[in-house]
């Protein structure tokens, strides 16, 4: 009996560990087994998105929504602190861009309204292909199945395939944008800093109706829209003009100008916004405030 007994205690002591220890420790994958991979993710800037940091950042009350289907988009509206407001400055940004972003034409959202003029800040479609602002990089997500590489021999689409929608889609998106500022005051103003300027410009050009425009630092050779770079769209625009330069850039005293454009050197000097507003104020009042 006692010998039975004490062959069972053996038995027992010896399955302790396996029931206290807990699982087996997962077996050590083959040295030469693939590293996990790691899929990358772009973070594209989207109208969904942007359109949230919008709605985040900024009052209801301020929040602008205009266009219809894909083109519908968001800006941000600031009024003109005197009753007797001129009329309307849309502020066009480039893409990617939001209000609160630290270039010239963000500060004039916040100046101009302080000069009879209101504000209605908006931003030209997302690029596909193109480089994004700073703060949006990829991100890395663990575990996710990696892209096939890229084959070297695979033959690349011409670079402006990506962007031939994109006259469209900026037509659409100015269109809609004077449109909503045309309900809030008389006078349409568009404005547009460096490759938004010529994008407004070109707008212009094709009928979209504003009563001026303002571009700031914008290059005489790029981009090229629709087969024409800036110069040759400021040489037929029948609109009244202000292009303003911090730099002449490739500009040539040559440069044939439209009898309506208006071209002037910024004096040095900082921060660069306040130098833009006394200009710009100046301009505006001299072609639409009657009161001198």
């Amino acid at each position: 009996m006692s010998k039975r007994y004490g062959s069972l205690w053996v038995v027992l002591i010896g399955c302790l560990p396996a029931a206290s220890g807990g699982a087996e420790p997962a077996a050590a994958p083959p040295a030469n087994a693939p590293a996990a991979s790691v899929e990358r993710t772009g973070l594209i800037p989207n109208e969904q998105r942007r359109s949230t940091e919008f709605e985040t950042a900024f009052p209801d009350d301020a929040i602008v929504r205009f266009g219809e289907g894909d083109d519908r988009a968001i800006g941000v509206y600031r009024n003109s602190i005197d009753e007797k407001a001129l009329g309307v400055v849309v502020v066009v940004l480039g893409s990617g861009l939001s209000p609160d972003a630290h270039v010239d034409s963000t500060s004039l959202r916040r100046l101009l309204p302080r000069s009879r003029w209101s504000t209605l800040t908006v931003a030209l479609p997302d690029i596909p292909n193109e480089t994004l602002p700073p703060r949006q990089h990829d991100k890395f997500v663990e575990g996710a199945a990696a892209p096939p590489p890229a084959d070297p021999g695979a033959a690349k689409p011409p670079a402006a395939a990506a962007n031939d929608q994109m006259p469209t889609r900026v037509r659409a998106r100015l269109d809609a944008a004077v449109k909503a500022a045309r309900a809030k005051g008389s006078k349409v103003v568009l404005l547009g800093e460096e490759s938004a300027g010529a994008w407004i410009v070109w707008a212009q050009n094709q009928g979209l109706g504003a009563d001026a425009i303002v571009a700031i630092n914008t290059g005489r050779n790029q981009p090229r829209i629709d087969g024409k770079v800036p110069k040759d769209l400021l040489a037929t625009l029948k609109s009244p003009t202000l292009l303003l330069m911090e730099t002449p850039l490739d500009w040539s005293v040559d440069d044939r100008l439209a009898p309506d454009v208006v071209l002037r050197l910024l004096p040095p000097g900082n921060p660069s916004g306040a130098r833009l507003d006394r200009q710009i104020r100046g301009w505006l009042k001299r072609n639409f405030d009657s009161r001198g």
